[in-house]
């Protein structure tokens, strides 16, 4: 759970969003909406959404940047993640650490037992928790922001989209109002 060196600026919020949706993306390729993730804001036993789709819509855009704690942490709910990762500042950019942070007591219970060593007893404690990744078979390395779902980046199949200029898109409109 190495921080990012080369990373000189924080993401900022929409770009934290937009790493949500790549990551929650379904089986066929697809992120999920504004739409979606403002249904998934909706809390038992409420009939609306807990954020609106144009509050939504804008935080993903990256026009709104300063929502409320209230609005993080619903947003971090529906897209399934630690809250602190929506916060500002490089020190919340680690979303691998943050959801083992979140996920597990025993992870919680070993950085308070960190509290007050001397920084070469926190390296060998990071050498020794290497040396048991490396004998399950796991990497050494973990990035700070998981890998996407296996075939989720690839294109997916169907026409290629490509943009019509002016004078393709009168055309196109005139032939459909023609009927050809």
């Amino acid at each position: 759970m190495t921080d990012t060196p080369d990373r000189r600026e924080p993401l900022n919020l929409a770009e934290k969003l937009l790493v949500l949706l790549r990551l929650r993306r379904d089986p066929e390729g697809y992120t999920p909406s504004a739409k979606d993730v403002t249904n998934a804001t909706v809390l038992p036993g409420q009939r609306k959404p807990a954020v609106s789709h144009g509050q939504v819509s804008s935080l993903i855009a990256g026009t709104s940047r300063n929502p409320q704690l209230s609005t993080l942490a619903t947003l971090a709910r529906a897209l399934d993640a630690p809250t602190a990762f929506l916060m500002p500042g490089t020190a919340w950019d680690d979303l691998a650490a943050l959801t083992v942070y979140q996920q597990s007591s025993e992870a919680r219970e070993t950085l308070r037992l960190m509290q007050g060593l001397e920084v070469q007893d926190i390296v060998e404690v990071c050498m020794r928790l290497k040396e048991i990744r490396r004998r399950r078979g796991l990497p050494e390395d973990v990035p700070a922001i998981p890998p996407p779902p296996p075939g989720v980046d690839q294109p997916r199949e169907g026409r290629p989209r490509r943009r019509l200029s002016l004078n393709e898109a009168a055309e196109r409109a005139a032939d459909d109002l023609e009927g050809r």
